[in-house]
């Protein structure tokens, strides 16, 4: 019985904190945006440029895939940043880490050691216990972990879903055609998981049975191959990054989409949404908790910006 009420104090609190940041969020859900809503850098020249995950006490935890060599990246590490801006090497000896999660246990998932033919989904323990999840064929690239810490893995080179259970049971969760291409990953309110094609810059809704369909597509985003960098979810709204054209994006329920940051320039500059730019802006998660998105680039100085929901 104990347990029971624990979990379910543990779903009020992440409800009521999601709500929060949807209340915050309606301000800019119209034509205009909210003009008191900015983009500010936390930190700069910084080598974190790919994926992004935040933990209840909104540590933000940022995957550095580096740089294209060969079949995959050449970067090692995960960084952790405060909330302060504090910055420490979090996990080393990786290689070209992409997508990454955290649990409420404190463990970490990240898929790496891609070579174009198989890739793994490595989980690590608080001791620092490395245990690799799956070896995946293709090129397992964004992970999404559900309330039961199971883990969703999209592909950029095959048509699949794979999830992971907590027990470690590694099964096809969708495919279809349209998911070839698929980088980031998260849940709606409704238990869709979201997926964004990197390369076709779709955004795809899979159902709880594994039904799979077309959320929308954001026109005229991808240059040379660059499309949505990574997703995230805030209740049924998608928020996208513009990776090839530095904005970011949001996407109603409805499929409605929108510009929601950036000025299309490539340069590292703060200040309200629409006069704010982004240097490639790659990974991006939200902050329930402390009702904000965090978002990395690729484009070479790296920093992490953040959009604070007051």
């Amino acid at each position: 019985m104990k347990t029971s009420i624990k979990n379910i104090t543990k779903k009020l609190i992440k409800i009521f904190a999601v709500s929060g940041l949807l209340i915050a969020l309606s301000s800019c859900d119209g034509d205009v945006f909210d003009p008191e809503l900015e983009v500010e850098t936390l930190i700069t020249e910084f080598e974190g440029n790919d994926a992004v995950t935040v933990d209840r006490r909104g540590n933000i935890y940022v995957s550095e895939f580096g740089q294209f060599v060969n079949t995959g990246g050449n970067g090692t590490r995960i960084f952790k940043v405060t909330p302060d801006g504090d910055v420490s090497e979090f996990i080393t000896d990786l290689s070209g880490p992409l997508g990454n999660a955290i649990d409420p246990q404190g463990n970490f998932y990240v898929a790496h050691a891609n070579n174009t033919v198989t890739g793994e989904v490595l989980k690590i323990a608080p001791d620092g216990t490395r245990t690799v999840l799956a070896t995946i064929d293709g090129w397992p690239a964004g992970l999404a972990l559900d309330h039961e810490n199971n883990v969703y893995v999209s592909n950029f080179l095959t048509p699949t879903v794979h999830k992971i259970s907590a027990d470690g049971d590694i099964t096809v969760y969708a495919t279809d055609s349209r998911l070839a291409g698929g980088v980031g990953i998260d849940f709606d309110r409704r238990g869709n998981l979201i997926v964004g094609n990197y390369s076709t810059a779709d955004i795809l809704s899979i159902n709880p049975d594994g039904d799979v369909s077309l959320l929308a597509n954001i026109p005229n985003i991808v240059i040379n191959g660059f499309g949505i960098g990574y997703i995230t979810v805030i209740g049924n709204t998608v928020f996208a990054t513009g990776i090839g054209v530095n904005k970011i994006f949001k996407v109603s329920s409805n499929g409605e989409v929108k510009e929601f940051a950036g000025t299309g320039e490539s340069a590292v500059i703060d200040g309200p949404l629409d006069e704010a730019s982004f240097s490639h802006p790659n990974g991006i998660t939200s902050d329930p908790y402390n009702k904000a998105l965090y978002i990395s680039e690729f484009g070479g100085v790296g920093a992490v910006r953040k959009i604070k929901f007051y």
